[in-house]
């Protein structure tokens, strides 16, 4: 299971993901300037946590101060950086804990493991979002070989953290205890239960690891300043512009970077900062499907290449709805294909056949295909 890390390398400076940069918090206090902190700060950060929502006892104390403090004082261009990129990883994120029925506050745990670094990476071995080591990875069918390393696929890593969290919950049946399990493993933390004879977080820390004992109060932290940064005098930078929000498409058949490029018009360079999980350009052949992302402004002109491809089993639907109105619709956190199918009066089977969809699996920032009414026609709330 995983076990406690730091991280030590981010890679791969772009302008879709702010890295090579420390984290969000200084590690080393020595480092860093002393800034004034006003004592009314401290009950108004009371309060604020008093109405902040996570599964767990949000508790305030002089450890969760110094790393709010940390946050929005010494680390608040770091934390800035990686509220921006909150815009592009929070719908996944809420998307995989909503199919799964777990918190959508869970959320908030890369940024703990990584500031919401995508290609992080540990001295321990962990790597991505959700910091899989190479074991945990393959329990949780994450492939990693010649070609993909999917613990840096933000929608393969997130489904697999969201699994391990709900099975340490199933063992735990306490959000905090699940964290601490999260960083060093179910073992140790039964351990703690047993050397403390509780099932308490706060009670029982003292017998975990020094790196776990901070880690529930590091994840409460990182709940208040994604929610409260704006008290500080915080604003996200955000890593890309509207207009270039990604896109995701699964792809089965085996596809280079130059030919996605040549289809799209996005340069090499950018699909590979958007994709850091495949190591050689190449996206193999893959019957359960690999995620690909785009900036949305090019994703419709890869998914009408795929199309087309597919001409022999598909049939363009403007010719089988010529009093219909093409529309496109990007897949919200959570929807599945039934949804949407209630939500346009169709079937769920005919967005299928819409947009050429072996299985009815659909997923947050998907491009879909939709033939509707025209005049008169008004999506169900």
């Amino acid at each position: 299971m995983k076990i406690p890390w730091t991280i030590v390398a981010l890679l791969a400076a772009n302008c879709l993901f702010a890295t090579n940069k420390k984290a969000a918090f200084p590690l080393d206090a020595s480092a860093t300037v002393e800034i004034h902190w006003p004592a009314e700060m401290n009950g108004d950060i009371k309060d604020r946590l008093a109405q902040l929502k996570i599964p767990f006892e949000a508790r305030y104390d002089n450890q969760i101060r110094d790393i709010i403090k940390d946050y929005v004082t010494n680390g608040l261009h770091d934390t800035e950086n990686m509220l921006g990129r909150t815009s592009f990883y929070f719908p996944i994120f809420e998307h995989y804990l909503s199919l799964y029925g777990l918190p959508k506050e869970l959320k908030y745990l890369p940024i703990v493991e990584t500031s919401l670094e995508p290609v992080a990476r540990s001295g321990a071995g962990a790597a991505g979002l959700w910091q899989f080591i190479p074991g945990t990875a393959r329990e949780y069918r994450l492939r990693m070989n010649e070609y993909v390393d999917e613990r840096f696929d933000p929608y393969r890593a997130t489904e697999a953290a969201v699994k391990m969290l709900s099975a340490l919950h199933k063992q735990f049946n306490d959000w905090s205890l699940v964290l601490a399990a999260y960083n060093c493993g179910p073992s140790r933390v039964r351990s703690a239960i047993r050397a403390a004879g509780c099932y308490d977080f706060w009670e029982l820390r003292a017998h975990l690891p020094q790196e776990t004992q901070n880690y529930v109060p590091r994840f409460i932290a990182a709940a208040y300043v994604a929610n409260f940064y704006n008290h500080h005098g915080l604003q996200p930078r955000f890593p890309m512009n509207t207009a270039e929000q990604g896109r995701a498409i699964k792809i089965y058949d085996s596809m280079t970077f130059g030919d996605i490029a040549y289809v799209t018009g996005v340069d090499e360079q950018t699909i590979r900062k958007f994709n850091p999980s495949y190591k050689k350009s190449i996206i193999p052949n893959s019957q359960r499907g690999n995620f690909l992302l785009l900036p949305a402004r090019a994703m419709s002109k890869l998914r009408d290449y795929l199309l087309a491809l597919k001409a022999g089993d598909y049939i363009d639907p403007v010719l089988l709805y010529p009093n219909f109105q093409k529309s496109t619709y990007v897949v919200k956190p959570g929807e599945d294909l039934y949804t949407l199918a209630r939500k346009f009066h169709c079937t769920a089977d005919e967005i299928m056949r819409w947009n050429a969809l072996p299985t009815p699996e659909i997923f947050v920032n998907q491009e879909l295909l939709l033939f509707l009414p025209g005049q008169g026609y008004a999506a169900k709330p």
